[in-house]
Parts: C-alpha cells; structure tokens; sequence
C-alpha cells in the first residue's frame, strides 16, 4: 500500500474547505476564527457554539465533545473514516492531487576498509 504523505496533504488542504464539505455553517466570525454547531457530534442546536474553528492557524476544537485536530482529523472524524482513507476521499473530493510519499531508497553502503598496517 502506497504511504500518503501528511504533512504535505496537511499544507495543501485547508480547513475553510473541510468546513464547507461538511456542511458547517458558523453561527458568529471573529477574523479568522469561526463558532457554530460541532459537525463531528452534530449538534442539535443550530445557535450552538459549541465548535471553533481558527482557518489561519487550520485547526479546530469542539468544547462539548472534546474533539479537535487539524482539517485531515476533521474529516477523518466527520465520516467516520480512517485517517489514510479519510485523506485520499477528501483530495478527490476536492479535485487534488493525494500527496504519495516517494519510496525512499536505500543509500548503496559502502564496504568498510580495513586500515592499512
């Protein structure tokens, strides 16, 4: 199985797009940060502010829930998926590139030498 490389899929998926695909609608913004209903429990109240989001910084936290992370843990969590599953759904769904890891290769060792007497 081919190794997704995270920290440039964390680099090229923002959070302000997770939101959207998930169906969150902020209740109130400050700049940058975002409050509403939490999309990982669903919160029933729709005035609910329970959710920050900081799309600058690209992280969240719900403070009901207890949930939090980046936007690859949002989506993870919202549908439920596994973290490599979850990143590969979300870049297709979003029309990118999924960020593959390139296979490290081995440096050729070289012999060791013995010392000359």
């Amino acid at each position: 199985m081919p190794l997704i490389d995270f920290r440039a899929a964390r680099a090229q998926l923002r959070l302000a797009d997770v939101l959207d695909l998930a169906g969150f609608t902020p209740t109130t913004r400050h700049g940058a940060q975002l409050r509403g209903p939490c999309p990982v429990h669903r919160s029933s109240r729709p005035a609910s502010r329970s959710f920050a989001a900081h799309l600058d910084k690209g992280v969240w936290h719900c403070f009901r829930c207890g949930a939090g992370g980046n936007a690859l843990d949002l989506w993870a969590r919202v549908t439920q998926q596994p973290l490599y599953v979850a990143v590969i759904d979300l870049c297709t769904r979003l029309r990118q590139d999924v960020p593959w890891q390139s296979p490290r290769r081995a440096a050729p060792r070289e012999k060791p030498t013995m010392p000359e007497p």
